[in-house]
């Protein structure tokens, strides 16, 4: 990949990274762990394979998985090691409990909710480690694949846009898995950015790229949470936001009578008003219906077990809570639960400059929507993690060493 480029280890060295010679001295299977890692990040979004298969981008992480191995080990943190160890023990307590409701109930489509937790955990050690190693390499990687994935999917929703269709889906099966993808990868590509110093003429159409396609999507958690992101980003850099507000007004005169405006309004204005924003057809109610899952967990799937209609029409029938945090307390119980929760407190601490801010707008988006399966969630996890870990290093270089006793 181009961006690994030779003025890194300065630069690296510059910014108080101990890190061994990032460009001259990469190995070579940090190299292909890094091609498999930007390469999956751009083909992510198209599913050539029906939704919940494993796709061609997720065969390229697989791949990259015996080449970690051969990377060497790297000094953590208290909290960077305590963050992983929870995360390991969320995903296998969730890979059990998914197995052995499908040995219960002899569904074996049940044992799909192992493979998806077990998949991101995979991903999530990777960038870890590939990060912990090559933070900067890593980071520019990161940042330029999904620059350029922003791009090739802006360009395929404008110039394949469909106005008989309300909402949007580009390359992807739905317009909530676009609008999903586009506040995530806008979070993790703002977090890194200034660490990996991206030029603003990269920066400001990434931008503008992710939040159009949110738009498009028309999903109302990820527009809402892709301006509270925005917001975030921005009260960080004065300048910005003061530049921003002044192109409102024109910004505003030439996208007001446009049909997406009008789109983006209309959804905007109708939240409360659809049969989808109940609680009800959102599944709240069954924490509360069924508490006798809340201790050990229901798993995910076999929704049938919480039918208790016989009304055959699909826009009655039983789905799967639309919420990460309940589906986590429903589906994996107060142990799934605590497993969880003492991860992210773990990334809170470990997180460094206000970059858990950046996790704030996914998990808002979990309040009304089940987004823990999205590979893209975990990476963006990971990065926080690195971030804070190589923060913590360049304090430690910086900080004066004791003088020697005589």
């Amino acid at each position: 990949m181009a961006f690994v480029g030779s003025g890194w280890a300065t630069e690296s060295a510059r910014d108080g990274h101990s890190v061994a010679d990032e460009a001259g001295r990469i190995s070579a299977a940090a190299l292909l762990v890094l091609l498999m890692l930007g390469s999956y990040i751009v083909l992510k979004p198209y599913y050539l394979l029906p939704s919940g298969l494993p796709q061609i981008a997720d065969l390229l992480l697989v791949i990259a998985v015996p080449f970690v191995l051969l990377l060497p080990q790297f000094r953590e943190t208290e909290d960077m090691a305590r963050f992983k160890l929870w995360m390991v023990v969320f995903c296998f307590y969730a890979a059990l409990v998914n197995i052995g409701w499908t040995f219960a109930l002899m569904y074996p489509r049940m044992a799909l909710g192992a493979s998806y937790y077990l998949f991101n955990l995979c991903l999530l050690i990777i960038c870890l480690r590939i990060g912990t190693i090559h933070p900067r390499a890593t980071f520019c990687t990161i940042a330029y694949a999904i620059a350029l994935s922003a791009a090739i999917q802006a360009a395929s929703s404008a110039f394949t846009y469909d106005s008989a269709r309300l909402r949007q889906i580009a390359s992807f099966n739905n317009p909530n898995q676009l609008g999903y993808w586009s506040l995530l990868s806008l979070c993790i590509f703002w977090s890194i950015a200034g660490r990996a110093k991206i030029k603003w003429y990269v920066q400001a159409p990434t931008a503008i790229c992710l939040v159009y396609t949110a738009a498009t999507s028309l999903s109302k958690s990820s527009m809402i949470a892709t301006a509270l992101l925005c917001l975030l980003h921005l009260v960080k850099k004065p300048m910005l936001l003061l530049i921003l507000l002044l192109g409102v007004a024109p910004a505003y005169l030439v996208l007001e009578n446009s049909l997406l405006f009008e789109r983006v309004s209309g959804r905007l204005q109708s939240i409360g008003e659809q049969q989808d924003d109940s609680l009800e057809a959102r599944g709240f109610p069954r924490v509360v219906e069924y508490p006798e899952y809340i201790v050990t967990g229901a798993g995910e799937g076999a929704l049938f077990r919480f039918d208790e209609s016989d009304d055959s029409d699909e826009a009655t029938q039983i789905h799967e809570i639309h919420s990460t945090f309940l589906t986590i307390l429903f589906s994996y119980g107060l142990i799934g639960t605590g497993a969880f929760a003492a991860a992210v407190w773990r990334l809170y601490r470990l997180s460094s400059q206000g970059c858990f801010v950046y996790v704030l707008p996914p998990f808002f988006y979990g309040l009304t929507h089940q987004g823990l399966r999205f590979s893209f969630l975990w990476l963006l996890l990971a990065v926080i993690a690195v971030l804070g870990v190589t923060s913590w290093r360049a304090a430690t270089e910086r900080s004066p060493r004791p003088a020697k006793q005589s």
